[in-house]
């Protein structure tokens, strides 16, 4: 994709331009961001940023021919997937969740949790995966037009508006406040082991707990990879860590006891429906004027007794059995 140089690019920020930058940015129904920073005009075009960050104005600028079951498969590495799947970002393997990473705070930034991939964010993915060429440039400038409310690209915006003030001979002022990329927003090996993924042994490995996951992918290296974390700085790009993963999945119910349960709601059903049968043949006892017999009149305490042994009802659904059955009593006493 040629984006390798974007993606491992780190450059001061200045929050202040930034915010300035989207506050004064205008509406367009093209893909042209139009905005001024201390007076100075920016214009924003696809061309512009593929001449900024040398990335390649080419490729698709919509996922609409790919499909969602197609595109989960390529990011599981899965033909068959289940349509009614939840997928969240611990569901797929490294090499796609290090890709979704890079979706989510680079090429497309967001706010709010990562762990929950959008339909774009897995098509995304998956034209990664394939080699489908993306006109990144195209949906930079357009997503920066979509997010009027939201400052996405701070380094990137802060690098143009940098240049930009420069061609004109204006100084950024010395008391603008400018900050540093930190570990904490950055994807390198200490951004990824947020993430519980870790380099070893030549391969990402991710882990699960304190236990290490079994190795899902193996990555080609360079010798230098190695080195101290203070010389990942080098090759790193923006990231907020996913939350809100489970460790564990034992919590989870399993077909097997929802079928037991399933089971268990039926056998109730099924015995309600019999006591029910019992009650409409007494009441239309009643009704034709027909006396009711000894042996029958206890019927309501004769159930009252069987509910009080049964074990498959709840406490609760006995309590309110226990008073039907007694305001029938009254009635057939």
């Amino acid at each position: 994709m040629e984006w390798f140089d974007y993606i491992c690019t780190s450059h001061v920020i200045f929050p202040r331009l930034v915010k300035l930058f989207y506050a004064n940015l205008e509406s367009s129904t093209t893909c042209i961001a139009n905005s001024f920073v201390l007076g100075t005009p920016i214009s924003i075009t696809p061309d512009f940023i593929d001449e900024t960050l040398e990335v390649p104005n080419e490729g698709i600028t919509h996922f609409n021919d790919i499909g969602k079951m197609e595109a989960l498969g390529i990011c599981l590495d899965q033909p068959n997937v289940n349509p009614l799947m939840n997928v969240t970002s611990g569901h797929l393997p490294i090499a796609s969740r290090i890709i979704l990473l890079l979706v989510t705070n680079t090429f497309l930034p967001r706010e709010g949790s990562h762990t929950l991939p959008s339909e774009r964010d897995l098509k995304f993915v998956a034209c990664v995966k394939n080699g489908t060429p993306i006109n990144l440039p195209y949906l930079i400038v357009n997503h920066m037009l979509s997010r009027p409310n939201h400052t996405p690209y701070p380094m990137l915006l802060s690098r143009i508006i940098m240049v930009a003030l420069a061609s004109l001979n204006i100084d950024i002022p010395d008391d603008e406040l400018s900050v540093k990329p930190s570990h904490k927003q950055l994807v390198n090996k200490a951004g990824l082991r947020l993430c519980n993924i870790i380099f070893e042994d030549g391969e990402w490995v991710k882990l699960q707990g304190r236990g290490r996951e079994q190795i899902r992918e193996k990555v080609n290296v360079r010798g230098g990879d190695d080195e101290d974390e203070d010389e990942d700085d080098s090759q790193q790009f923006e990231m907020r860590p996913s939350v809100g993963q489970s460790s564990s999945s034992s919590s989870r119910p399993t077909l097997e006891s929802l079928q037991a349960r399933m089971d268990l709601a039926q056998a109730d059903i099924e015995y309600l429906k019999g006591q029910m049968n019992q009650f409409s043949e007494g009441q239309a006892n009643i009704l034709q004027g027909q006396p009711i017999s000894v042996r029958d009149k206890p019927t309501s305490f004769r159930c009252f007794k069987m509910l009080s042994h049964s074990t498959l009802l709840p406490l609760e659904l006995h309590l309110h059995l226990i008073c039907f059955l007694l305001y029938f009593g009254t009635l057939l006493v």
